[in-house]
């Protein structure tokens, strides 16, 4: 919540300092499609910032909705793809603030069968069977650039399209400033999560490599709260030197100039603060339906019920629901990795180990997948709150306008990716399938954001 809040005042200084509207005039150009040129930039910020789920979530849905709003797209776009990019990024990214847990389970899970292995090395094995996060990356390309808009986000597109036309978008009062005013906060917020991590939890600084910046980032997993609250203040106050900068001109630092940057910062808090009830209503209502002890009885319908081959599939439908009725990715696989690996090791007692091995690889990616479906579209997951606050949506209109693509992404995920996983399709052929099918889909189901007005 803290970190939410004080991001709202950091986003209020860049949006106001100017450097932000050079910065996007710069990377949209004067192309013909404003409206692509604006969702790829959206897009990738999102592959950028791959460190944070929820910060990726809240910087870009903050930073660009004004820039959205002018280049004729909507809302309910900005808030879709902010989400896509954020915890299906974090979820395959082998140095992120998921990691430390993610392998940590699949520790766990492992000695609930007597094993211990090197978790690392089956995290990087599960990457090219974690289906679902990367079949919606794909489908957010397609969204992009193949103007992909199923469902209700179709009818939010022609509209946003619709009043563009009509140039009813109003201009910001305040001027334009260089765009490096505003890359050097952003930069700061981006990059100094990673810094701050590798500082916390590496043993020693120098020598520098990759293997260790990724244990120290496992070592710092407890401290990522306070890691993100101080790097959000830390941005804030670049923030506000370079609106100082921006206002004062050749005038200098002058005092007044601090009160409105303060006055700027703690607007900016109070446009995020009426949002974040809803956020606390979530996290409320997920813990209440957690409490009822739901995902525990689905997980345990895996045990005698579904054959070998069905495993992959049955542990990402099971996952899906868990994430989807609860609204947590990670207690999706706090309760479902400790019991998947070891059903796998008690109905693969008699098969070779390599074949057990392909099925635990499965069955990890399986379990991520699963997790970051209900965190894309449950309507009691942070990250789906955050993206339509950050956004500037009701929370029922994203989670209605994303819905289309998750249900996509999962139904290629299931059909294309786990079943013909468990019958021993290899991981990269039904990855390559799926990414294919999805690439090609506009073909076979036209659906376009395309103004009443256009329409014959």
């Amino acid at each position: 919540m803290l970190f939410t809040l004080i991001l709202g005042g950091f986003v209020a200084l860049v949006e106001a300092g100017g450097g932000l509207q050079a910065l996007v005039r710069r990377l949209l150009g004067e192309g013909r499609a404003p409206q692509r040129r604006m969702q790829s930039t959206v897009f990738g910020f999102g592959l950028l910032v791959f460190f944070d789920g929820l910060a990726n979530t809240m910087l870009i849905g903050r930073l660009l909705r004004s820039a959205a709003d002018r280049c004729g797209v909507s809302r309910v776009k900005l808030a879709y793809l902010a989400d896509t990019t954020g915890s299906a990024v974090a979820c395959l990214a082998f140095i992120s603030t998921w990691i430390a847990f993610q392998l940590s389970m699949i520790r766990e899970g492992f000695a609930l069968a007597g094993e211990e292995v090197s978790a690392y090395g089956y995290f990087f094995r599960s990457l090219s069977t974690n289906y679902y996060c990367w079949f919606a990356l794909a489908l957010a390309g397609v969204c992009v650039w193949r103007d992909f808009n199923p469902g209700a986000m179709g009818r939010a597109e022609a509209a946003a399209r619709a009043r563009h036309s009509a140039s009813e978008v109003e201009t910001p009062a305040y001027s334009a400033s260089h765009w490096g005013l505003a890359i050097v906060p952003i930069a700061v917020l981006t990059l100094s999560i990673p810094v701050l991590a590798y500082w916390i939890g590496a043993e020693a600084i120098l020598p520098f490599s990759l293997s260790g910046f990724a244990e120290a980032y496992g070592r710092a997993e407890v401290y990522v709260p306070q890691i993100l609250v101080g790097s959000s203040i830390l941005a804030s106050v670049i923030a506000a030197l370079t609106f100082i900068i921006s206002r004062s001109g050749r005038g200098g630092f002058r005092g007044p100039m601090l009160g409105v940057a303060a006055a700027t910062f703690l607007k900016g808090v109070r446009e995020i603060a009426g949002p974040v009830g809803i956020l606390i209503a979530a996290w409320m209502l997920g813990s209440a339906i957690s409490q009822l002890g739901t995902a525990d009885w689905l997980s345990a319908l895996l045990q005698g019920r579904v054959s070998v081959a069905l495993l992959p599939a049955g542990i990402f439908l099971i996952g899906s629901v868990i994430s989807f009725s609860t609204g947590t990715s990670w207690g999706t696989m706090g309760v479902l990795m400790p019991l998947a690996i070891p059903v796998i090791f008690s109905l693969t007692g008699e098969s070779s180990d390599v074949v057990r091995d392909q099925l635990v690889v499965a069955a990890i990616g399986a379990v991520f997948s699963g997790a970051v479906f209900g965190d894309h579209c449950s309507p009691f997951s942070d990250t789906t709150i955050v993206a339509s606050i950050a956004a500037g949506v009701e929370p029922l209109d994203h989670v209605r306008t994303q819905l289309p693509f998750a249900l996509i992404a999962a139904g290629a995920a299931l059909l294309i990716g786990f079943l013909p996983l468990g019958l021993g399709l290899p991981a990269w052929a039904g990855l390559l399938a799926g990414v294919a099918l999805l690439w090609f889909l506009p073909g076979v189901w036209p659906v376009r954001a395309v103004p009443a007005s256009d329409r014959s």
